[in-house]
């Protein structure tokens, strides 16, 4: 029976992870009036205006998509495998964004390959936030540009490739830039932080259809919102709820296991009795996921300190701390 009551939560936890981070899919393309899927946009040669701007966009996009290179390649040479991790993901994402081609413009010729010796992860950071930026500013541009001159359809495609951009695979690639310190404290009701937490909170539940049926566009705002909240809002009575809610969607839905922990860990530090079970899900992550076992023991024995307010975790932790240490 022992057994049973350890094995039953992890295959459940297991499971439903597996589950739900496989259904995560980017924006259909937008398709033709016979409803065809878009293969290639034509640009009249002859139209100056649109060639700048069409040569603009995919500039930017050869831009971002090398600095985003670069940067891996430094990051498989350092070993940072997290790092390395996450621009493989923004790689995808980018590439994964634009459907179809441009006919009757060159490609911009690429820059120069650049090494990765003798340079500082910092820089490269800057250079893809900022190749980041440029690249998206040139989509708004193009855009834009389509709409006036009533070009629906071609503004369409190339909003489309926005809405594929995941946000929430682009990345300050240091949790410091990322996350608040650990130092901040839930020590002021704040209402406008209150009702920002309502609306996201709101939101998030709105994305939950059914255990295994999630709005994935519901829980990317709701993360926004509940970032934005303890960004401007950092002394708010809401801040460690809302880490532990950012957390809990970056684990259930993005599989960003990574980031998952260390904004429950925030959630704990911001208050130490925050009535969530942000301990538990750390050391679930951490064991289960992120095989850190070592980190993972020290959450489950502080489960059962400060958690006692589930029981069923503080089984579990029971279980598992006798499964990892070989105790009876």
């Amino acid at each position: 029976m022992k057994s049973m009551a350890w094995t039953a939560p992890w295959m459940s936890v297991v499971i439903v992870a597996a589950m739900v981070a496989g259904c995560d899919t980017m924006p259909t393309p937008p398709s033709t009036a016979t409803g065809q899927r878009v293969n290639s946009v034509s640009v009249n040669p002859g139209d100056t205006d649109e060639v700048a701007k069409v040569t603009a966009f995919l500039a930017a996009y050869q831009n971002y998509d090398q600095s985003l290179h670069v940067l891996k390649a430094y990051c498989d040479k350092i070993g940072a495998f997290d790092q390395q991790q996450w621009t493989d993901n923004e790689i995808k994402t980018l590439q994964r964004s634009r459907t179809w081609k441009f006919e009757g413009v060159e490609m911009p010729a690429p820059a120069e390959p650049q090494s990765v010796d003798n340079v500082m992860m910092a820089g490269l950071v800057e250079q893809v936030a900022q190749a980041r930026h440029t690249f998206q500013k040139a989509q708004d541009a193009l855009a834009n540009f389509y709409l006036e001159r009533g070009e629906k359809f071609k503004a369409a495609l190339v909003g489309n490739t926005k809405e594929r951009q995941d946000p929430v695979r682009q990345y300050d690639y240091f949790l410091n830039a990322e996350i608040p310190p650990a130092t901040l404290r839930p020590t002021e009701v704040i209402p406008e932080a209150d009702k920002l937490f309502d609306e996201a909170y709101k939101t998030y539940q709105a994305g939950r259809l059914a255990p295994l049926i999630v709005d994935y566009p519901k829980e990317r705002r709701a993360l926004g919102m509940f970032i934005k909240l303890v960004h401007e809002y950092p002394t708010s009575t809401k801040i460690a709820l809302a880490a532990y809610y950012i957390g809990d969607i970056y684990k259930e839905y993005f599989n960003e296991n990574i980031r998952a922990v260390d904004w429950y860990q925030r959630a704990w530090e911001w208050d130490a009795h925050v009535l969530k079970p942000a301990r538990f899900q750390a050391a679930v992550v951490y064991d289960l996921r992120l095989q850190e076992l070592g980190k993972a023991l020290p959450l489950y024995r502080d489960v059962i300190k400060y958690e006692q307010f589930n029981p069923t975790n503080v089984t579990f932790a029971e279980e598992r701390i006798k499964q990892l240490t070989g105790s009876k």
